[in-house]
């Protein structure tokens, strides 16, 4: 059921309900999903099970004994009604980050190779460029970076070996483009570098999808 020309609300089985967000602007859409997803959260609403988002859908598992479709959509419809609409929004931030390059030479190494490059003009390429925060992928909760023509791996790049475990504040490559993530998980990406946690630990960083990210290679960062 749609209730404006851009919220609409319908049925996905008997314990789900999805709520999809319509705007010709792709960076307003996913903003917007994100903050329904942290205002549906911050409630902590008995009976409701997970709450997720794809692309400019929010999906909502609930107990089918204390939820009713009608109940949750009642529910997703007065929340909506709370979110700022995008002229109340904060401007959007620009961030710098001094990214320490060189702890994996090998991963380095490769990220070059598959752009037919070495790797220091591999590196010169992602600090010259500003990134957009597009995406916050769950549950690897990395912090997806774009950019139209920014470095990334084809498929068959990526290695083939196990998933390792990086710390947060970790930059990596791959088939998406750059990730920065901001907890301890497992990848198969190739690491790039690494920035100080404290940029995007979710306890001390404070930025939002559409924001603007600029890296500084740490000899950069130290002679300005």
């Amino acid at each position: 059921m749609r209730f404006s020309p851009t919220f609409t609300v319908i049925r996905s089985g008997t314990t789900q309900t999805m709520a999809i967000v319509g705007d010709v602007d792709a960076l307003s859409v996913r903003r917007k999903v994100f903050a329904l997803q942290r205002a549906m959260e911050s409630y902590g609403l008995t009976g409701v099970d997970k709450v997720s988002t794809i692309g400019r859908t929010l999906l909502v598992d609930y107990d089918p004994f204390q939820w009713s479709h009608a109940s949750m959509r009642s529910a997703l419809v007065a929340l909506e009604s709370t979110i700022s609409r995008p002229g109340e929004t904060q401007p959007l931030k620009h961030f710098e980050w001094t990214l320490y390059a060189g702890e994996e030479e090998n991963d380095l190494q490769l990220a070059a190779s598959a752009h037919g490059i070495t790797p220091e003009s591999f590196l010169a390429r992602v600090t010259r460029r500003t990134y957009l925060v597009q995406d916050f992928r769950m549950p690897s909760m990395s912090l997806e970076l774009f950019r139209r023509n920014s470095p990334r791996l084809k498929a068959a790049q990526l290695p083939q070996e196990k998933a390792r475990l990086v710390s947060c504040g970790t930059v990596t490559l791959s088939s998406d483009g750059l990730c920065v993530y901001n907890a301890e998980s497992l990848t198969r990406d190739l690491v790039i570098g690494r920035i100080k946690a404290e940029c995007v630990a979710p306890d001390s960083a404070s930025f939002r999808v559409g924001d603007r990210i600029r890296f500084r290679r740490q000899s950069e960062a130290s002679n300005q």
